[in-house]
């Protein structure tokens, strides 16, 4: 088969020094055919090696190349996934973090897993985004889109926010807590889930909304179609965020909205053929079988 993407972006997590494995994943591209267009950081580390080599913005990145490879952990993941939705990239990612549940190749396997992706075997998996918006006294403040979660936290000094929930213009409910996470299915297994919250297939058309460390026992995490509006109003804080990832912040104060539904935008990455979320889930959380099991060839 044909090399499948001709213009290919290459990413590494912006305060990357790892430059051994980014060397790597070059020479790897570079004998695939593809032209090999680099991040700014990228760029700059193997300029540090002698290389002649240009960097260039995420945005030139996304308006010229029909791939991106990411070298990084989930952060950088999410981080590059927001600044391309606009552009419609595949993503391929290369865990060189630590838990790595959206950058699924390991860096020690790519030389056998990436070439034959490059050439069109692979699976894909579509995750629409998030949209939140900070409403105050009716107007747009500010608007982001987040991969995994998007929620109101307190801020810097602490204490508990008072929050307001509503669900298509509904009243749900009023809690005390430390913030309120409203995840994708993608983020079910990233702060919603350390919130014990539900682990959501990726496949299921829902969102989940998941108190942090609520000062009610009877606030539960809950599930809520993919197409619902929620709406988070501040009712009173010492000092609160609304967040996008845990990467992008916004101050809020009481009586802002935080308005989330699902984006048109997505992410689209791209896993190696024969890859399975299951045996991604039993891998990062030591999910073990009992030996019960093993008798049924699993």
């Amino acid at each position: 088969m044909d090399l499948k993407f001709q213009n290919t972006a290459v990413f590494v997590k912006p305060s990357s020094d790892d430059v051994d494995a980014l060397e790597r994943l070059v020479a790897l591209l570079e004998k695939t055919g593809t032209t090999i267009w680099l991040c700014e950081r990228s760029a700059a580390l193997l300029q540090e090696c002698g290389r002649d080599v240009q960097g260039y913005t995420r945005q030139h990145l996304g308006q010229h190349c029909d791939l991106a490879v990411v070298l990084g952990g989930d952060g950088t993941m999410l981080g590059v996934s927001r600044d391309l939705a606009d552009y419609n990239l595949p993503v391929i990612g290369i865990n060189a973090g630590r838990l790595g549940f959206i950058t699924d190749m390991v860096v020690e396997t790519m030389e056998t897993v990436l070439p034959p992706m490059m050439k069109g075997h692979y699976q894909k998996d579509t995750r629409y985004l998030l949209e939140g918006e900070v409403l105050r006294e009716g107007d747009v403040v500010y608007r982001h889109v987040a991969v995994n979660d998007v929620g109101i936290s307190n801020g810097r000094v602490g204490g508990v926010v008072e929050i307001l929930t509503l669900v298509d213009g509904r009243p749900m409910s009023c809690q005390l807590a430390d913030g309120l996470i409203c995840s994708s299915t993608t983020g079910s297994t990233a702060y919603a889930l350390a919130a014990g919250g539900p682990i959501l297939s990726p496949s299921l058309d829902g969102l989940c909304l998941a108190p942090v460390a609520a000062h009610t026992l009877s606030n539960r995490p809950i599930v809520l179609p993919g197409n619902a509006v929620i709406d988070m109003k501040l009712m009173d804080a010492r000092e609160a965020v609304a967040f996008w990832d845990m990467q992008e912040f916004f101050d809020v104060r009481p009586g802002d909205v935080l308005r989330i539904r699902r984006s048109h935008k997505a992410m689209r990455l791209l896993h190696p053929e024969g890859w399975d979320y299951f045996e991604l889930l039993r891998r990062k959380l030591n999910w073990n079988f009992m030996p019960a099991a093993q008798s049924h060839g699993v």
